[in-house]
């Protein structure tokens, strides 16, 4: 389980208002992918809108307005560097995935570690240890040194680094994840829809790390806090939500035909199918596509307090898309078999549309779903988008640092003379990104209520 205390007010005030309209779902000991389904039809996708300012949404969402330096551990700006410990976990992975990235512990300037409450814990020597669980997976935890025990584990803060290979600039536009994670879940948080906490840094400089331990499958960490690190330039830093992820058999995902099945069989409430609706309406202005459920997350917002041997009951389960870093692109072609799905493209991204039918209000990837959308929903997205003028998403767009993520559309740029490129490139990405919400604003006939 994942546990953090950082909540920024505007999230903590859209969960006690937005969520209260679930009935809960048991959880029990013990409990199977199948019972997980009845958190699924209790669960919900949208919260209530933050009311953000302009330095909220450009430093993200655990920057505090009214104390800016008592958290900054937990948030990052694209000219830092971050400094970590590397922590084995991906290369233990049932599904690893195929982005370039690694867990590491965050470091303090001195050469400690922080807490999860970003209080120092200053350590001149510490180890890692490789432990199972009963089902017989592998996790990686960290000790002093002279633990010989290992009964006083560190209890140190982590978190996801992603980085690109080769090196930018000439890195493969496949992990482009670096510049599109940061970007998508900036804007859906300011849509009041759940997504992890993704912020850019210049830099990762990790002890004990190879110059590639997610390529490498990097399974053990035996370096001094005094070795020289491996630095990774151009990367991005994940923290998941601050909630318990409900996960039988390791397994915290849902599937989008049976939020579908809930949907059209009448077993959501009309709220949930609102929010279903309105979520697949941000999710075609990013143009996400993938209907594939490893990369969504089903969390327990809240217990109750009914905690016995027969389980403990969540009252507010929240179901969404946790990676959405394959985004801003396109449908790999149906003829090229091996590769994969362009994302931060801008050419790719710019000839999709968030309707296939505007006039009939008929989404583009309806992600197994009904094509046809709410006019309910429309009405709440047109609502919702007024937070999102040209202005936000620009500065969006530039703390995700879109004006360098496409080398080919600032080389194409470059050739045409344009004298600022980086202007130029954050432009034609902020104005399609505008014609979309336009769509939505202008579709027609979209469902009766």
């Amino acid at each position: 389980m994942r546990k953090f205390v950082f909540i920024v007010l505007p999230l903590a005030f859209a969960l006690s208002n937005c969520l209260a309209q679930s009935s809960g779902c048991s959880v029990p000991e013990n409990m199977t992918k199948a019972q997980k389904l009845p958190c699924l039809k209790a669960g919900v996708i949208m919260l209530d809108q933050p009311t953000l300012t302009a330095a909220q949404i450009q430093n993200g969402p655990d920057f505090d307005p009214a104390d800016p330096g008592s958290n900054h551990f937990s948030w990052f700006t694209a000219d830092e560097t971050i400094s970590c410990y590397f922590r084995p976990h991906y290369a233990f992975a049932k599904v690893p995935g195929d982005s370039m990235k690694f867990q590491c512990w965050q470091m303090t300037p001195q050469g400690g570690f922080y807490s999860t409450k970003g209080d120092p814990i200053q350590e001149s020597a510490v180890k890692v240890v490789i432990s199972k669980d009963n089902s017989g997976e592998k996790s990686a935890a960290l000790f002093p040194a002279d633990d010989t025990a290992d009964q006083h584990q560190i209890k140190a803060d982590h978190f996801k680094i992603k980085y690109l290979k080769p090196p930018f600039p000439a890195h493969n536009p496949r992990f482009n994840e670096v510049f599109t994670g940061v970007a998508t879940t900036r804007l859906m948080w300011v849509l009041g829809f759940p997504a992890d906490h993704i912020y850019p840094a210049g830099a990762a400089s990790c002890i004990g790390c190879s110059d590639d331990p997610f390529g490498k499958k990097l399974t053990e960490n035996k370096a001094s806090l005094q070795d020289a690190p491996t630095v990774f330039k151009i990367v991005s830093a994940e923290r998941e939500l601050p909630w318990d992820e409900i996960n039988p058999d390791d397994d915290e995902t849902w599937s989008w035909n049976d939020a579908a099945r809930f949907y059209s069989d009448g077993e959501w409430t009309h709220e949930q199918k609102v929010g279903f609706d309105a979520y697949r309406l941000a999710l075609g202005l990013l143009h996400y596509f993938n209907a594939l459920p490893q990369q969504n997350r089903l969390d327990c917002a809240e217990w109750a307090n009914d905690k016995s041997a027969n389980g403990k009951t969540c009252l507010k389960p929240v179901f969404y898309v946790h990676d959405l870093g394959s985004t801003f692109g396109k449908k790999r072609s149906v003829l090229d078999l091996f590769g994969t799905n362009p994302r931060g493209i801008f050419s790719a991204y710019s000839q999709q549309t968030v309707f296939t039918n505007a006039a009939s209000c008929q989404l583009r990837d309806a992600l197994l779903g009904d094509k046809q959308i709410l006019k309910e929903s429309q009405d709440v997205m047109i609502q919702r988008l007024t937070r999102l003028d040209r202005d936000t998403v620009k500065s969006i767009f530039r703390v995700a640092r879109f004006d360098i993520m496409d080398q080919e559309q600032v080389k194409r740029l470059r050739a045409k003379g344009v004298p600022d490129t980086s202007e130029a490139a954050l432009d034609e990405w902020t104005d399609t990104f505008m014609k979309r919400i336009e769509e939505i604003r202008t579709a027609q006939n979209c469902k009766a209520n």
